[in-house]
């Protein structure tokens, strides 16, 4: 078993939300954030074209994140949903010849909605003092109202969920392999271009990470993880289940302030990616901060300096010369990519400058 496997089993066994308290957040954390540092490369690698954008962003020690909506991979952090089986499930739950039963089982606080898998005990008492006062009729009526728009519901809801979380968590993709021809090619303009590297070791992820100033206006809160490389999509059918609870709730006027079980269900989904991107070996930077100005941004940069710059086997020599200038006020380490002529393996070497 690989690193990235092991840190799927982890991963989908960590599951915390709002409701918990902070010694139990972290409790349920640790073992993630312990295995990152454990397995976290000494150097990432942010491969770069030479734009005028670009260079700016390495002299101010910038890296820049973005939604995922504005990557090249349609796929990238959407959510799946089987609606089908959940649509199949509700209708056959709430089936006419089921509804008498329904009525009864409603009546008497057994909570139908359990064969969704749905434990929420609050909704069970809500529910069952509400239909105290109903007759079977006008329970008929309301599901007969609530089955129908279900479709829609769920088509409109679950398009709702998979664009809010590709335009609003924040990320930056980072490789674990320099010598890939590969990312040369696809991100670094066909070997025109650079790559930065960092060190993210210790959690030490930007300026905001081990700065205590947690009331600070500016602060983005960013956490790195490795990319889980899979052929399914994230499987959100049990988030989905839930929303479909609490909209049969809504419509039948009962209000809850019902929390997912899971609130690192973005993240999780972010973190997984098609087997055709395995080459990238890819790591992932995931940030957010509490200004909502900021956090409405298409992108923003979390600032971090980096410990070395490799310049492209056909850089020109105006952007190398500017780049080691920069690099050589930074004091890092600076390395050169070439093609070894005597080597039988499709991959590429560098030398220090």
């Amino acid at each position: 078993m690989n690193y990235r496997d092991e840190f799927e089993k982890i991963l989908e066994a960590t599951k915390v939300n709002r409701m918990i308290s902070q010694e139990e957040f972290n409790n349920r954390m640790q073992p993630m954030i312990q295995f990152i540092q454990r397995n976290v490369p000494a150097q990432l690698y942010k491969f770069r074209e030479c734009t005028e954008n670009n260079i700016e962003a390495f002299d101010k020690d910038e890296i820049w994140l973005s939604k995922a909506s504005r990557f090249n991979d349609l796929h990238d952090s959407l959510l799946f949903f089987d609606k089908p089986s959940i649509l199949s499930q509700a209708q056959q739950i709430f089936s006419p010849e089921n509804l008498s039963v329904i009525f009864q089982n409603f009546k008497q606080s057994q909570f139908i909605l359990s064969r969704f898998e749905f434990n929420n005990q609050d909704m069970q008492t809500a529910i069952a003092n509400g239909l105290s006062t109903l007759d079977e009729q006008t329970f008929y009526g309301m599901v007969q109202q609530l089955i129908p728009n279900l479709n829609i519901f769920l088509g409109t809801c679950f398009e709702s969920l998979k664009n809010n979380i590709r335009n609003q968590i924040k990320m930056a993709c980072l490789s674990e392999n320099i010598k890939s021809p590969l990312m040369w090619a696809h991100y670094a303009s066909n070997h025109k271009g650079f790559a930065i590297g960092y060190d993210f070791r210790g959690n030490n992820i930007s300026q905001c990470t081990n700065c205590m100033n947690h009331s600070c206006s500016n602060i983005k809160l960013a956490t790195i993880y490795p990319i889980i490389y899979s052929d399914y999509r994230f499987d959100a059918t049990q988030y989905g289940k839930w929303y479909v609870e609490q909209y049969m709730k809504q419509c039948l006027g009962i209000n809850i302030d019902a929390v997912y079980e899971d609130e690192l269900i973005y993240t999780k989904a972010a973190l997984y990616k098609s087997n055709d991107w395995k080459y990238e070996d890819e790591w992932r930077i995931l940030c957010s901060t509490p200004n909502i100005q900021v956090e409405q941004q298409d992108s923003y940069p979390i600032n971090k300096k980096p410990v070395a710059i490799y310049f492209g086997s056909q850089i020109s020599d105006v952007y190398k010369k500017i780049l080691i200038n920069m690099a050589d006020e930074k004091g890092i380490s600076k390395y050169q990519m070439f093609v070894e002529d005597y080597n039988g393996r499709y991959e590429l070497n560098y030398i220090s400058l």
